[in-house]
């Protein structure tokens, strides 16, 4: 059962800027590890940037939360697995408000054309736990 969907759109054109402005500080302010290591791999670091910025957003706009209430950037992460597929990762305070809010799985896909990236995100609902069953309690004796 899908949790939230969130789309964002944005011009690549706003991060190239904001890179060529803040350079290493925006890098150091938007990005977790994993993600700054598959930048350093990269040979077009603002379309890895602006890819980035839109799949937060879209991820924290799937949570309802957006940038606040207990999430920040560098609370949500995008990184590719071994087949180029974003999967969506979490700090340690992430982690804990994508438990609090009930949140699963995460989806995400990416797109860019003309200079706009577009990022769709799809959170799954998480799984229900099944609780112990509590020991049948004992009764007091009914005095007449």
């Amino acid at each position: 059962m899908i949790f939230g969907i969130g789309v964002d759109v944005l011009k690549q054109e706003r991060i190239v800027r904001t890179y060529q402005r803040f350079g290493e500080h925006f890098v150091a302010r938007l990005l977790m590890p994993a993600e700054r290591a598959q930048l350093a791999r990269t040979q077009r670091p603002e379309r890895f940037l602006a890819m980035r910025f839109a799949a937060k957003e879209a991820v924290v706009k799937a949570m309802g939360t957006g940038f606040a209430h207990g999430v920040w950037i560098r609370d949500v992460g995008i990184v590719q697995n071994k087949w180029g597929r974003p999967d969506v990762i979490y700090s340690a305070r992430g982690e804990r408000m994508r438990r609090k809010l009930g949140v699963g799985a995460g989806h995400v896909t990416l797109t860019d054309e003309a200079g706009l990236i577009v990022a769709v995100a799809v959170l799954m609902k998480a799984p229900r736990r099944k609780r112990k069953a509590a020991p049948p309690r004992k009764r007091k004796p009914v005095r007449k």
